[in-house]
């Protein structure tokens, strides 16, 4: 089963769509922030940054490196919320 990530806002925009397949072999959610960064050069600076949030069955990860994903969770990537 392949799992999916969800993007929102900003990413969304940028990816041209609502989710993209988990990369395979991403173990940690520190590890998909790397992978995503390094595979979207044009993207690199935004997935890097610590403001774009990463949540997995809808709680935001505190410690990335740590937090374990698979393809069974529902993982979204969350930038920045503007507006007024």
């Amino acid at each position: 089963m392949t799992g999916q990530v969800l993007l929102f806002g900003r990413l969304k925009d940028a990816f041209g769509v609502a989710s993209i397949p988990l990369p395979e072999g991403v173990v940690t959610a520190a590890a998909l922030r790397a992978r995503l960064a390094d595979a979207n050069p044009d993207l690199s600076d935004m997935l890097r940054s610590r403001t774009v949030r990463i949540a997995v069955n809808q709680t935001l990860v505190t410690d990335e490196a740590v937090t374990p994903i698979s393809a069974k969770d529902e993982i979204a990537l969350l930038p920045p919320l503007s507006g007024g």
